[in-house]
């Protein structure tokens, strides 16, 4: 089962700390003043390729469909997909920029990097010290780039550490699949964060969604790695009590690394009485 222990084994204890090790010496690596999208750069190629040729023709999802694509392409493709939905949706400028179980922060920073709202604070919301302890480190070598990295648990959700703001947008990269039942109370710390609030899941939910033409993710393939299983039926449940209003839905957009678990983005926004 895909529980606290098993996230915080796989994410606290193996992966993020690799990640902040590997921050360490890319930082020495760059000299006494190594720059953010350099840093960004070589250790996005590292999480993407594990050391293999990003040419290499691998199977993939695009808009739904199969296809056989360079793996430079596909998660290219992937990370500006990300970058650029949550740009438009920085329109009007918000005071707060979120990602929820950030882990070291790439798609922040590369948001940032890519001409994110200037005079924002961009909020690392982190279930594991070695992930927020990397965003940290990243986030310094960028003197203009207001960043804080704060504790966030999908299952116990608080975010009243941070300050009620006019405007908010908050993103999902990835981190809602690994709670396996995603709970009300998330939608409503996301909605008590400002007076307007956009958030875009970026997510293997696809599958949820209804349209059984696309490929890309599955029920079996949710299932067997107890990924979510509810976010569509949740968002779609706030809609109906007036909540949230869902303004888009993109199924199978985008799976760059294995396919069957392609990325779909849902886009909604809070609504008020």
């Amino acid at each position: 089962m895909r529980t606290r222990e098993w996230v915080a084994r796989e994410y606290g204890e193996e992966k993020w700390p690799a990640v902040e090790r590997l921050v360490e010496r890319v930082c020495e690596d760059e000299g006494p003043e190594p720059r953010m999208s350099r840093v960004l750069a070589r250790l996005s190629r590292d999480e993407w390729y594990h050391g293999d040729d990003a040419n290499t023709i691998q199977e993939a999802i695009v808009d739904g469909r199969q296809v056989h694509s360079p793996r430079s392409v596909t998660f290219g493709g992937f990370q500006h997909f990300v970058t650029e939905a949550t740009l438009s949706a920085c329109d009007p400028e918000p005071e707060l920029v979120v990602e929820l179980g950030s882990g070291w922060g790439r798609n922040l920073f590369a948001i940032w990097l890519a001409g994110g709202p200037p005079g924002a604070m961009y909020v690392g919301a982190e279930y594991t010290g070695a992930g927020r302890a990397a965003a940290a480190r990243i986030a310094a070598l960028e003197p203009a780039l207001r960043f804080e990295s704060i504790p966030f648990d999908y299952h116990s959700p608080d975010l009243s550490a941070l300050p009620r703001v006019g405007r908010a947008v908050v993103i999902t990269v990835h981190s809602v699949e690994q709670i396996p039942h995603v709970r009300q109370e998330v939608i409503e710390s996301i909605r008590g964060l400002a007076a307007d609030v956009e958030c875009l899941h970026f997510e293997p939910v696809g599958w949820q969604v209804g349209d059984a033409d696309r490929a890309g993710s599955s029920q079996e393939y949710a299932e067997a790695h107890d990924y979510n299983r509810n976010l569509v039926s949740l968002l779609r449940k706030a809609e109906t009590r007036e909540e949230i209003e869902i303004v888009a839905v993109d199924p199978e957009v985008v799976g760059p690394g294995t396919f069957r678990n392609a990325t779909t983005r849902v886009h909604w926004r809070a609504t008020r009485a």
